[in-house]
């Protein structure tokens, strides 16, 4: 199965689950996904992301030896969709220590752009959050940046914003 020709048709969900289920665990095909997510243009960059973190999600573990490349091109990416899914993907993983900081600097980034969808500054935020578990002193920041963005974004991002702070609370 080509991967490539096969992402570059329209797919559904149900398809995409389909696509996840034929490559099954398979590090080649996570890689061939991977490599299209990261140096294609959209729709086939997105498309690859969107089948790779449902690979990821899906059989845990694929994406762990691809963290530190995923993470170096992240700030590069042209792909608005592939950012969602690739930001999606890390929020289920423990990122390298020597990364952090940069994927920290970068998720505040996206919270307070303009150029960002919701869907980008949710798992921006979700990151950063489990960030905040090891590091405390970004709670306070990082409730002040969601309380601040907070009226200038839609309501998946109003209600993100409050369940985590509520969590960060209980800290």
């Amino acid at each position: 199965m080509d991967l490539g020709a096969w992402l570059a048709t329209p797919f559904s969900g149900a398809e995409r689950e389909v696509m996840i289920r034929e490559t099954g665990r398979s590090r080649e095909k996570f890689l061939e996904a991977l490599k299209l997510a990261l140096h294609e243009k959209d729709p086939l960059a997105w498309r690859s992301a969107w089948v790779l973190d449902g690979m990821d999600e899906q059989h845990p573990g694929l994406a762990e030896p691809h963290l530190t490349l995923i993470l170096k091109r992240i700030p590069h990416l042209e792909s608005i969709g592939s950012l969602r899914s690739l930001l999606r993907l890390l929020c289920r993983h423990q990122i390298p220590e020597e990364e952090q900081g940069i994927l920290i600097d970068r998720c505040f980034a996206y919270l307070v752009s303009e150029l960002y969808p919701p869907a980008v500054k949710v798992h921006a935020m979700e990151i950063i959050y489990n960030h905040a578990l090891l590091y405390p002193e970004l709670k306070n920041e990082l409730v002040t940046v969601i309380r601040d963005e907070a009226e200038h974004n839609s309501t998946g991002f109003q209600v993100r914003g409050r369940m985590i702070i509520e969590k960060l609370d209980k800290l």
